[in-house]
């Protein structure tokens, strides 16, 4: 991957309420009112089902803020932008890609052990051109975690791709990263949206 890729530089959701009775909605536009609450709950169901999806195809690690990936990735996609900006016609392939790269080569200054080494310089030439990593690596992002001063690496491989994925988090985990499993919590917005519903009686706890 050194060939292409952007290197870096070297630096539970609170309880449900209980249904209530439903408000008087005299007034209101019955078509329309009964359309917003069939959407809301519609929304709440596949939000429901992508986190469920999320807990089955990507592989979440929190990480501190001072964690030498976490200073990699953003340097990574500072650079990124960069080169855009400066070069809007190359074709650089997406900066998922290159964050990849950018984790792959930093796992690399950790302490791992030799077969790990030969396997992730292996993983690193064959992968020559962010094209073919494209087949391979869905997500490789890094955003703000809900506690402070932490961060939340995620990641989804192809399945072929599962050996070099678990590789990543047993070597984070052992270098001061936690991984989460399961379901993600609701967001703040299917917890408000769900509030709301709940005020007008038109939802309770599943």
């Amino acid at each position: 991957m050194k060939s292409w890729a952007i290197a870096p530089s070297n630096t539970g959701g609170r309880p449900w309420a209980q249904k209530r009775p439903k408000k008087d909605t005299a007034g209101a536009d019955p078509p329309f009112a009964t359309l917003l609450v069939h959407t809301a709950k519609q929304t709440l169901f596949n939000a429901a089902h992508v986190r469920e999806h999320d807990a089955v195809l990507q592989h979440v690690i929190i990480l501190p803020g001072t964690h030498p990936v976490c200073a990699s990735l953003q340097q990574c996609g500072k650079q990124f932008a960069t080169q855009v900006k400066n070069q809007p016609s190359a074709d650089i392939g997406s900066p998922h890609l290159h964050k990849w790269a950018a984790l792959i080569a930093t796992l690399g200054s950790l302490t791992l052990t030799e077969p790990q080494k030969v396997q992730l310089t292996e993983h690193a030439q064959t992968m020559d051109s962010p094209q073919k990593l494209a087949q391979s690596v869905f997500v490789c992002k890094l955003s703000k975690a809900w506690i402070k001063d932490t961060f939340k690496l995620t990641i989804s491989p192809a399945t072929d791709m599962e050996a070099i994925a678990e590789l990543v988090c047993t070597v984070l985990t052992a270098n001061g990263g936690t991984r989460k499993f399961g379901i993600p919590p609701r967001s703040s917005q299917e917890r408000d949206i769900a509030k709301i519903l709940v005020d007008m009686g038109e939802f309770s706890n599943p």
